[in-house]
């Protein structure tokens, strides 16, 4: 006997029903339920330095029944039940600070992070959408103009992708700077860019966690 979690990347809360069908999906092994996130990797990297996996010469100490699955989509971690309010407790902390969802099939709850509530989309003028919609990010950078002419969208605090637009972005007129960065100053890229669609494309797929986009764009470091 053990107690499972599972955890995935999601851009906003989702309801039981919807996690437990997405939870029997992963376990069958099926893939595409979730979208591939940065987030989840930080996790996991955080996850085994505090309780690495399961192995032949850890098994008598390890938390784990059976070694955590692991895919680019979810993670899903079996506990002991004897360790098991010290490591859930441990787990849940962790991923509301990594911007992870936990699903709990004993219980059927939704842990949904903290810090994904804090995904927004920031005009140039300063004002905030909170969770924004895909219509939402599409009419905002439909909207780009000489006046309004930057948008952010920060999925977590320090992740984002961003759009500068014309002279005021220090850039000719017409044409597009888009950076994205991931957390840090040295994972933080820009390229030039003429064509709105692939901006919005960009923006769009970066909102439900689909990160494959940047193989279209020649993207450099950016320089501080």
């Amino acid at each position: 006997m053990s107690f499972d979690l599972g955890f995935w990347w999601e851009p906003q809360p989702i309801p039981p029903v919807e996690a437990a069908q997405k939870y029997s999906a992963m376990i069958a092994g099926e893939v595409g339920v979730a979208s591939e996130h940065p987030a989840l990797d930080g996790f996991f990297g955080e996850l085994i330095s505090r309780f690495p996996d399961l192995t032949e010469e850890n098994f008598e100490t390890s938390p784990w029944v059976a070694p955590l699955y692991r895919t680019s989509e979810c993670l899903i971690a079996s506990i002991s039940y004897p360790r098991q309010s010290e490591v859930s407790e441990f787990l849940l902390e962790l991923a509301s600070a990594s911007g992870v969802t936990c699903y709990d099939p004993q219980s059927g709850n939704v842990h949904f992070p903290a810090s994904g509530n804090s995904v927004t989309l920031e005009f140039s003028d300063g004002s905030v959408v909170n969770n924004p919609s895909r219509d939402d990010v599409t009419r905002a950078l439909n909207g780009l103009s000489p006046e309004d002419w930057y948008l952010i969208l920060e999925t977590r605090p320090g992740w984002f992708i961003q759009v500068g637009f014309g002279a005021a972005a220090g850039i000719p007129p017409g044409s597009y700077v888009l950076e994205v960065r991931d957390g840090s100053e040295d994972k933080h890229f820009r390229a030039m860019v003429t064509e709105l669609p692939r901006i919005i494309d960009a923006f769009r797929r970066s909102l439900s966690g689909d990160s494959t986009w940047r193989a279209n764009f020649q993207f450099s470091r950016v320089s501080y």
